[in-house]
This record gives structure tokens, C-alpha cells and sequence, in this order.
């Protein structure tokens, strides 16, 4: 007995020409003329029924898939923008603008960076605050402030004031002649913000900054040149104090000038840095423990300084990066991360080549992705990433 369509067939029909109109689907693939395929009753009734239940199916993962890319397109960044302040570190090419013999804007620096050129970054490729702004899917690089070429963009998203050779200690910059953070600081308020405001507005500038992060990463070179010099004024302990007073200076400024957000870093073990332990003597070049404790002392008077801190400025979060540890598990950690030279540089020697020393007539390792540092101060961009990867999972989410 053969049946003649009805209303099960009927809109199921109906349904499958709505689902083709809203999709990239093809009409041959989902649509099956229900309405003129002669066929027994029962096998009509049962071919319908499930034609319509996958047809509902269809029509329930077109409806869904639009609020699925809904939600990634608008996805915003957890920040507007991030600022970032401190040392080589940091500096994504301040120093290129400047008069000193700070630089690293000739080869072997940039050899794996995009376009493998040199950028003024102390590294073979990309640094913490080019790698955390892509992370935190904000922009590609960071940009250094003092690159005339800015767009607006750049502005209201962030830029660099870090410089190489910079300290909290105003004394740490001069013998190379780079920018101390109170340099840094008083370049963000008095270029930096009047730019932002004329681009955004005053409101919307004041915006930017509360709701923006303010990244700093200081105090390695002040030590290491306290460390360098025989004629002393202060003992450690002192020096530490006066540092430590600088920072929360410094922190205060910032918020002075609108800023609510921070991370504050703390040493690493510097005492591992190739350069420090060649100076050291140490025939066996194992890392420098007196100064490791050092900053680790340091480290522990930072973090108590920071609830303080971070009390008496209403409305701030302060949050401790603990730059010792996050090094210390790389150092640990070759066999996991395969690094197999940790105390010697990729440029030359690895003992003492850093800056202008490393240069293009300076042979390079052959796997650079084996090394910890990229010259006797400043680490690979590998190693870069595992910081940056230590501070989305440790530090970030504190905000």
C-alpha cells in the first residue's frame, strides 16, 4: 500500500528548506524529497520521523554555533593595557634611542625574532612583555615608548619605558648613561599621559590606567654593581633598605598618577648569571651563593613590604612575582626543559660577551635552544617563555 505525504512530511520539508537558508549546508545532502517518494505507509511514517529528529539536530547546532563565536570574538583582554618598567628585561629598544653603550640593536641579537633582525632586545628573539601581551591576547610586541613611530593603538594599549643597564638606584644608570626608573616614571607622566589624553580624553584616559597593569622588574643591576664595586658606603643590609624605599617610591608615583594594578618582581638568582660567576673566580662555575642569599633576603623584605604597601594606597592590588623561584625551576629543571649549559652564554665564550662584546664578527653556539643565556647576562627566548608561562599560571590570575 502506498502512501500519500502528510503533515509529518510536510514539515519536514518545510523545516529542512529553513535549516538550507540559514546554513552552508547542501540541499542535496540534508534535504530528501519527502513529497514525491512513493513508499508504504509504514516505511514513510518511519523514514519522516527520523528525518526530522536529525533535521532538529541540525537546526539546534546551527542556533548554538553563532553564540559560540559570539563568545570568542568578544572576548576581551584582562587588561587594556600593561606598562612595563624595569632592565634589559624588559627593554624592547629604549637604549636604541638614547646615547649609550647599552645596545643591542646589531647582530647576533635578533636572530630569532620575526624577520630575524635586531631590535634592541637583549635576546635571540622576543621578550616577557612581547610574549605576556600575546598571551594575554592584547597585541604582538610591546613597543618601546620611545619609538616615534607609534600609532594610537600602541598608545592606548601599552608601551615600554624599560631601558637596559637601569636600576631602582639612579646611581646604577650613569656609568652607562640608560634611564633609571625615576626616569621611567617621569617619562610616563610627562609624554606618555598627555599623548593619551589627547588621543582618548581625559575620562577615557583615567580609564586606561586604573583598569591597565603596571609591570615592574628592577633591582638585578643594582645589585650586581653593588656587587662590582670594592669602595662601598652601605653594608647589604643597607643597601637592600635604600632599594627596597626606592621601589615603594616609585610604586607610589605610579599610582599617584592613576595606576591601580601592579606586579612587583623580586631578584632571581642572580648569582647564576654567567658574567657573575666568571667575575667570581670560580674555576668550576658553579653560581655565587652569597649573592643568591642576598637576594633571596632581599626577596623576603619585598614581600613583607608589599601588604604595607599595598594598604596604604586605597583601591591598589600589589602582587609579588617571584622571579627566584620561577628561575630557580629552569635551572633545576634541564632535564625536563633539556637545557644542556646553564653557566655559559650562546655569544662567544659565554664567560663575558654582552652587548657591544657581542657582535657579528662573534661566533654563536650551534643550538641555541640548549642554552639558558643567549650571552653571559640575558637569557635565551625559550627561557623566556617558560617565565612568561610561570607568570600567567602563578601571577595573573591573582587579579
Amino acid at each position: 500500500m502506498l502512501y500519500t505525504p502528510g503533515r509529518y512530511e510536510r514539515i519536514s520539508w518545510i523545516f529542512c528548506r529553513v535549516i538550507i537558508r540559514h546554513s552552508r549546508l547542501s540541499r542535496n545532502i540534508i534535504c530528501k524529497d519527502q513529497l514525491q517518494r512513493p513508499r508504504t505507509s509504514a516505511q514513510a511514517r518511519t523514514s519522516t520521523m527520523a528525518h526530522l529528529a536529525i533535521l532538529l539536530l541540525l537546526a539546534l547546532l546551527l542556533l548554538a554555533s553563532p553564540a559560540i563565536s559570539s563568545t570568542k570574538r568578544t572576548q576581551q583582554p584582562k587588561f587594556p593595557a600593561i606598562f612595563y618598567f624595569g632592565d634589559s628585561i624588559f627593554d624592547t629598544g629604549n637604549n636604541n634611542h638614547i646615547p649609550t653603550l647599552g645596545l643591542a640593536n646589531h647582530p647576533p641579537y635578533g636572530r630569532d625574532f620575526p624577520g630575524s633582525r635586531p631590535t634592541g632586545r637583549f635576546s635571540n628573539g622576543r621578550l616577557v612583555p612581547d610574549l605576556l601581551n600575546e598571551r594575554l591576547q592584547l597585541k604582538e610586541f610591546a613597543p618601546p615608548f620611545l619609538d616615534r613611530s607609534l600609532s594610537d593603538k600602541d598608545i592606548t594599549t601599552g608601551v615600554n619605558f624599560a631601558s637596559a643597564g637601569s636600576g631602582f638606584d639612579d646611581r646604577t644608570s650613569r656609568l652607562a648613561n640608560t634611564m633609571p626608573l625615576s626616569a621611567q616614571v617621569d617619562l610616563f607622566r610627562e609624554e606618555y599621559l598627555p599623548r593619551l589624553r589627547s588621543i582618548a580624553g581625559d575620562k577615557e584616559a583615567a580609564r586606561i590606567i586604573a583598569s591597565s597593569l603596571m609591570f615592574i622588574n628592577s633591582g638585578t643591576n643594582d645589585f650586581t654593581h653593588y656587587y662590582r664595586t670594592s669602595r662601598r658606603r652601605l653594608g647589604i643590609g643597607e643597601y637592600q633598605d635604600t632599594v627596597l624605599q626606592l621601589a615603594r617610591a616609585h610604586v607610589k608615583e605610579l599610582y599617584n598618577l592613576g595606576g591601580r594594578q601592579f606586579i612587583l618582581a623580586g631578584l632571581p638568582p642572580f648569582g647564576c648569571i654567567p658574567l657573575q660567576i666568571t667575575l667570581s673566580g670560580d674555576l668550576e662555575r658553579g653560581c655565587v651563593d652569597e649573592q643568591n642569599s642576598e637576594a633571596q633576603v632581599y626577596n623576603s623584605k619585598l614581600q613583607k613590604l608589599i601588604p604595607t604597601l599595598q594598604g596604604s594606597l586605597r583601591g591598589s592590588k600589589i602582587v609579588y612575582l617571584n622571579a627566584y623561584e620561577a628561575f630557580t625551576v629552569i635551572l633545576q629543571g634541564t632535564n625536563k626543559y633539556g637545557f644542556a649549559e646553564t653557566t655559559l652564554g650562546c655569544c662567544g665564550t659565554g664567560l663575558t660577551e654582552v652587548g657591544i662584546l657581542c657582535n657579528r664578527f662573534t661566533p654563536i653556539c650551534r643550538n641555541v635552544s640548549s642554552y639558558v643565556f643567549y650571552d653571559a647576562v640575558h637569557p635565551t627566548e625559550r627561557v623566556y617563555r617558560i617565565a612568561t608561562d610561570y607568570i600567567v599560571k602563578n601571577v595573573i590570575p591573582q587579579f
